[in-house]
């Protein structure tokens, strides 16, 4: 496992989810745990190599490779946890995440480490946008991806950035990027390409200096999905149906998790091209379906 530095005290550990790490006087804040408890193991063993007492996890956001150490980290140091409140009531209550993505009491086979975490207890509660109590943090919102997700700036001036940009070799292969919200997507967007900073850390791509590139690619590929399935409900569709074309479109392997998480996404789109005028419900036959309003 390796500890690479970002600038000053700041460092980030590279893996499949990249977490931070920011250190001051033998004291370590975590950004995030990474995917699971052998992760948290390692990331412990690491720790405790550089003679650094755990003192604070904060979470950018509650999916599962996002807080998959948590548990084994807090139960052998009792670190604290931060997160925003949304976020914190899944952290608390894992199970919470399959029930959302289904929308109702989950199968075993979406029950799995990949969307549902061994539970923590979130300590503290915070406001994106607000300092993370004495941490050094200072938080900032990114809407889009999941329920409530923040950022993280450090002391350092290096900016950690959640899973609101995607690599492009990522975005290749899943043909696009889990959203909740394309409305707030596209706010972060804006916002990222307007920021300033020493470093910026992704989540699921190679931190760097400059992000601006990475977030016009991630835009560019949100607002042409948005205009494909406009498209293809020129002919009235049912989400299903949408799903099921795109999954021919890009190629995309159906599997329970790869489903209930492109739902989501699909989902998301239809609702923001309601809201723009673009689409409209209609019940029919025990359908719902969504047609082009012109």
């Amino acid at each position: 496992m390796e500890l690479v530095p970002c600038g000053g005290s700041t460092y980030y550990i590279p893996g499949s989810t990249n977490v931070g790490v920011v250190v001051r006087e033998g004291r370590a804040v975590l950004i995030d745990s990474g995917n699971d408890e052998s992760l948290g193991r390692k990331i412990f063993q690491l720790l405790e190599r550089q003679g650094w007492t755990l003192e604070l996890i904060a979470h950018t956001h509650s999916n599962a490779d996002h807080i998959g150490g948590n548990a084994l980290l807090q139960k052998r140091t009792g670190c604290r946890i931060a997160a925003t409140p949304r976020e914190a009531a899944l952290i608390d209550d894992p199970a919470l995440e399959p029930l959302l993505l289904w929308g109702a009491t989950p199968f075993r086979e979406i029950c799995s480490k990949f969307l549902q975490a061994s539970p923590s207890r979130v300590t503290d509660r915070f406001r994106a946008g607000d300092p993370v109590g004495e941490s050094g943090l200072l938080s900032f919102p990114l809407p889009g991806h999941f329920l409530d997700m923040a950022g993280f700036r450090t002391p350092d001036g290096v900016a950690f950035v959640g899973d609101s940009v995607f690599a492009e070799e990522i975005l290749e292969k899943h043909g696009f990027a889990v959203c909740c919200d394309v409305a707030g997507q596209l706010q972060t967007f804006r916002q990222l390409e307007a920021m300033e900073a020493e470093f910026f850390v992704p989540s699921h791509a190679t931190p760097s200096k400059d992000l601006k590139e990475l977030v016009r690619y991630n835009r560019h590929r949100t607002e042409r999905l948005s205009e494909e399935i406009a498209l293809l409900c020129a002919i009235p569709r049912s989400r299903e149906e949408v799903l099921e074309a795109l999954a021919e479109a890009y190629d995309i392997e159906i599997t329970p998790v790869s489903f209930v998480l492109t739902h989501l996404t699909v989902a998301a789109h239809l609702s923001w091209l309601a809201n723009q005028g673009v689409l409209r419900p209609r019940g029919e036959r025990g359908r719902l379906l969504w047609e082009r309003t012109a």
